[in-house]
């Protein structure tokens, strides 16, 4: 079900988690990946903003998170397809994706709050709540939308 990485194996960790990731190991991998994006995310922009008293634009910090996270999606989703079966997934993507705009929108502005809780509130405090996000989020969708995980 996972991939191993052996000492005779040439792969990278980066293979292996992908293959991991398209493997039976999803849901988990995921939620792995949740965590420790939204951990190191939240340390680093403490440390850069509370130590090194750094200054920098809140939004092209949050822009320059969300374009990795669609070049990583765009990867996940069009690896292995022709030009013809990419373009119809896309046109599919675009017009089931409207539906999310008000859920984005929130997105983006619970984003641009986080800044100034985490100036206001300890880096673990906030992380705890940060993972709570995540967690109340799998908790409503099991139970709104019949889910199992």
């Amino acid at each position: 079900m996972y991939a191993r990485i052996e000492k005779g194996n040439k792969r990278s960790l980066l293979q292996s988690m992908i293959s991991t990731i398209k493997g039976g190991g999803t849901k988990l991998t995921v939620l792995i990946i949740l965590c420790l994006q939204n951990t190191l995310f939240t340390v680093l922009r403490r440390y850069s903003q509370g130590i090194l008293r750094e200054t920098y634009s809140k939004y092209e910090c949050l822009l320059l998170g969300e374009i990795i996270k669609i070049m990583f999606s765009s990867y996940m989703i069009f690896d292995g397809m022709n030009s013809v079966e990419r373009a119809t997934r896309l046109r599919l993507i675009l017009s089931k994706s409207w539906k999310m705009f008000i859920l984005a929108a929130i997105y983006g502005c619970m984003n641009i709050l986080s800044f100034i809780a985490l100036r206001n509130i300890d880096a673990g405090t906030f992380t705890v709540v940060a993972q709570c996000k995540i967690l109340t989020t799998a908790t409503f969708s099991a139970i709104m939308l019949n889910r199992e995980y």
